[in-house]
């Protein structure tokens, strides 16, 4: 085990000033330049590195030096989408990833009431798709609850189960998605605008201690795994306004890029941001048959999702949004909803074409999430418009194989489309990697071994390349890397430091990082650095 150590710096002083900054010295130093793509130490000064090179006597003038021998340093981890206090209540809630039963999630969820406090018990991570029963019905989980509101989200965040309390108090009765049995009872299965109804109502009856506990130890886990930048996809879906004014006003030890999911571009122009969207949603997920095909799923005939916006309402919300100078991104799963955004942008550049606009669209780098089946034939149209993929390697290791969900829901031939990293890449499309932090493990290195071990061997991108997708890529996606990325004098100071070397090793997973620094001060572990006193900028 390493741990990092103050060394004393010889005396050294230069045109009679103090000497300044702390020198790093490792074992590696991995850059992503182009010209020094490798070093075993770097110079920090306030918030910059003001040199890389391969030998520490050399540096110029520093007060401190930090011994990590046994260590690797490399670029700070971008999660490119993230849902920060839904992870954090996640890692405080009951975590139901594990059970495949009727009865066992009853006993969990009664465990967990009798155990905590709280007025709703907040379920994560179930997988519909590995369930063996039938799932337990609103009174069953009611009866176990302890007088608490359930909410059970499933894996990929469309779909929850829910108590009969949850049912009778949240504004359900004209909402659409909530299942009924063959009688028109509520089952409590919620999908599409009814899981949103009831995901805000379980949100409005958590305190807010709760809930600001929640975000210090969302953020606190991220940058303890090498996370130095998060894009919080907040909405008015997901956590609220309320919530995400407190991502980008609040002090973190992490560095916050906010999108707001609505169709009101008004939000983020208020609060100063450059971009807006994020999980604005075109489609829903694979797990709930809401995401939007082009030809029906395999497991349920005639049934192929559905689009959430018609295509005026969101050219027109394209065109505002770019006239107003903003980046966009909107969530598209399936490639029926990926044909629509490429549609639509095509009818946004003919109306700028014709105002002289011409080039707007690809200076404004836009976005699309998920973009899980990735038609071959549109790369061409994305890289044209200069529209960057936003997506999430770990889905694709939990569920990309045959016998797995997706294998199930859209058969083996449409199976081998998804998440077709390497014709990206090839067609010179931007790539940006995220976790989605729905409650999984909070880990860079996951997305990196997901993404080089894909299941199609033809869509498998290298470890390198996969870092950079998981660094330099989200850098690119939030139009930063003038500044910040890649490890090189006159950069940002954001670097992650990993004990022995997870860039070389078989499997880098769980790598320990022993040091993050967030513009030249300490988020996570010890050095004679400035401590990260809250908000990055």
């Amino acid at each position: 085990m390493t741990t990092p150590l103050p060394v004393s710096a010889p005396e050294r002083t230069t045109g009679g000033h103090a000497p300044r900054g702390t020198l790093l010295v490792a074992d590696r130093v991995v850059t992503l330049g182009h010209a020094r793509t490798t070093a075993v130490a770097l110079l920090v000064r306030g918030s910059r590195v003001v040199w890389v090179g391969d030998d520490p006597d050399l540096a110029p003038p520093h007060h401190d030096q930090i011994d990590l021998r046994g260590c690797v340093i490399g670029p700070g981890f971008v999660d490119a989408h993230a849902h920060m206090t839904t992870y954090g209540l996640a890692q405080a809630g009951l975590d139901v990833s594990g059970i495949s039963r009727a009865a066992d999630l009853l006993h969990a969820i009664g465990a967990y009431a009798a155990h905590h406090t709280g007025r709703v018990v907040w379920g994560h991570g179930l997988d519909g798709h590995g369930f063996v029963d039938e799932f337990p019905g609103p009174d069953e989980i009611a009866e176990v609850a302890l007088g608490r509101a359930v909410f059970v989200a499933f894996a990929d965040g469309h779909t929850s189960l829910v108590d009969r309390r949850t049912l009778a108090s949240a504004p359900l009765a004209r909402s659409d998605g909530v299942e009924r049995d063959g009688h028109g009872a509520p089952t409590g299965l919620l999908r599409r605008e009814a899981n949103n109804i009831a995901r805000r109502w379980s949100i409005g009856a958590i305190d807010d201690h709760q809930l600001t506990a929640a975000r210090h130890s969302a953020a606190d886990a991220a940058v303890a795994c090498g996370i130095v930048s998060v894009h919080e996809m907040g909405g008015p879906d997901m956590m609220g306004l309320t919530d995400f004014d407190a991502w980008i006003a609040g002090c973190w030890p992490v560095e916050v890029i906010g999108y707001w999911g609505a169709l009101d571009v008004e939000v983020a122009l208020s609060r100063e941001l450059r971009q807006v969207g994020g999980d604005l949603c075109l489609d829903g997920s694979f797990g709930a048959h809401t995401a939007a095909l082009t030809a029906p799923y395999a497991d349920v005939p005639g049934q192929a999702g559905m689009l959430e916006l018609d295509d005026a309402t969101l050219a027109a919300w394209l065109l505002e949004a770019s006239l107003a100078g903003l980046q966009t991104s909107l969530h598209a799963v399936g490639d029926a909803a990926l044909r629509q955004l490429i549609r639509c942008w095509r009818s946004v550049e003919e109306h700028l074409e014709q105002r002289a606009s011409d080039g707007m669209i690809r200076r404004g780098r836009h976005r699309v999430e998920h973009a899980e089946l990735l038609p071959i034939d549109v790369l061409d149209d994305l890289a044209s418009l200069g529209i960057v993929v936003s997506t999430q390697p770990n889905s694709l290791g939990r569920w990309g194989r045959i016998g797995s969900m997706y294998s199930d829901r859209l058969g083996e031939e449409r199976l081998q489309q998804l998440h077709p990293y390497r014709a990206i890449t090839d067609h010179g499309v931007g790539l940006a990697f995220g976790g989605a932090s729905n409650g999984g493990p909070l880990d860079p290195w996951r997305w990196i071994r997901s993404a080089e071990q894909h299941p199609s061997a033809k869509s498998r991108v290298s470890r390198l390349e996969a870092v950079s997708m998981s660094t330099l890529g989200g850098r690119h996606a939030a139009r930063q890397e003038r500044y910040v990325g890649v490890v090189r004098a006159g950069m940002r100071a954001d670097l992650a430091v990993f004990e022995g070397d997870p860039y070389n090793d078989e499997d880098p997973t769980d790598a320990r990082c022993v040091l993050t620094v967030v513009q030249g001060r300490v988020a996570h572990g010890e050095a004679p650095l400035p401590d990260a006193p809250g908000r990055t900028h």
